[in-house]
């Protein structure tokens, strides 16, 4: 029989998420059943159908005849091709199926103009992903302590390209509530860009009210000099606030899902699911308390524009007071669905 590979379909997709959940079940068999449940959430059949509609969406099966024995969940964020899960039927690994549902993978990022390709993987544990990765061309990047996550993780990259002039400049918008901390998250992307040799500039916006109210972070980052400190359309916008959303100007943007409703309302901003995050959940679920909310979202920007994480000196960018717990949070973001 001939492995053969295609676009998954909306046929596919219930017999695609079995085979998911299969794998997830064996890669978190020692985990709790609620652990296991969150990762099947975010992939049912009903939201495995919505994402195929979606042109940054890269989901791929592989069949022997008609049944499919390889699954590929991947997505292109601002030209990087972001592999979030792959899985082979336990009965057909080793055969090379893996390694061929990779290279398609990758032809299909380039085909979509993508300069990079990530993958995090789980390492000693998953030795064998690991190993098929590097086999692939990938190379270790970012290390993250077995204590953020209960297991040692691996960011590989692989360069598919270099990184075109358009994309070495950024416009970045940041909008929430006072008290959410965009000052904050802006001053301290403002400092690692700056560290790693970037021209940075940075505005914020405060609303009338004299408590509570509105504030907007415009920032502006580049290989080269800033003539114009001011724009009027972001590349990426970050929203903390239901009340801000309407207003944020970006190309596309990362959102708490508490600042949108949870059926697309159809408003003119380009806001894929992927980037459509719980902070707020999580801030209150895995760190007991709603003030990490910034530090969730700033980690998860750092990854989507990126900016190694293994270049950022934590110490000399964060306050003492909850040191450990805002490392962790950058962390936990930036790691987020990948």
């Amino acid at each position: 029989m001939k492995y053969e590979i295609g676009k998954l379909s909306e046929s596919d997709a219930k017999e695609a998420v079995a085979l998911f959940r299969l794998i997830i079940d064996e890669l978190h068999a020692d985990s709790p059943t609620v652990e296991r449940s969150h990762f099947k959430a975010a992939y049912t059949v009903k939201k495995v159908k919505e994402h195929l509609k979606d042109t940054d969406c890269v989901y791929l099966v592989g069949k022997l005849e008609k049944e499919i024995v390889s699954f590929m969940f991947a997505w292109i964020t601002d030209g990087i091709g972001n592999i979030h899960w792959l899985g082979v039927k336990s009965q057909y690994r080793r055969k090379g199926f893996a390694s061929i549902l990779l290279e398609e993978t990758i032809k299909q990022f380039t085909r979509k103009s993508c300069h990079e390709a990530r993958i995090f993987s789980s390492y000693p544990k998953e030795i064998n992903i690991h190993r098929l990765f590097r086999s692939s061309g990938f190379e270790e990047k970012s290390f993250i302590d077995e204590q953020f996550f209960g297991v040692s993780l691996i960011q590989m990259v692989k360069e598919l390209a270099p990184v075109p002039l358009e994309k070495r400049s950024k416009k970045i918008v940041l909008a929430g509530e006072a008290g959410q901390g965009i000052k904050l998250m802006a001053h301290t992307l403002g400092n690692i860009l700056a560290k790693m040799g970037k021209e940075v500039s940075l505005n914020i916006v405060y609303g009338a009210a004299v408590r509570g109210g509105e504030i907007t972070a415009e920032l502006i980052y580049s290989d080269e000099k800033i003539e114009t400190p001011f724009f009027e359309k972001a590349d990426v916008g970050l929203c903390l606030s239901r009340s801000k959303k309407a207003l944020i100007n970006a190309k596309e943007i990362i959102i708490d899902s508490a600042a949108c409703n949870q059926e697309c309302t159809g408003c003119d901003m380009i806001c894929p699911v992927s980037n459509k995050i719980p902070f707020s959940q999580i801030s209150s679920q895995e760190f007991n308390s709603p003030v990490f909310v910034n530090m969730l979202a700033l980690g998860r920007l750092l990854s989507i524009i990126g900016i190694k994480i293994e270049a950022i000196d934590f110490q000399s960018e964060l306050h003492s007071r909850f040191f450990e717990e805002n490392t962790r949070a950058i962390k936990y973001g930036y790691t987020y669905k990948d």
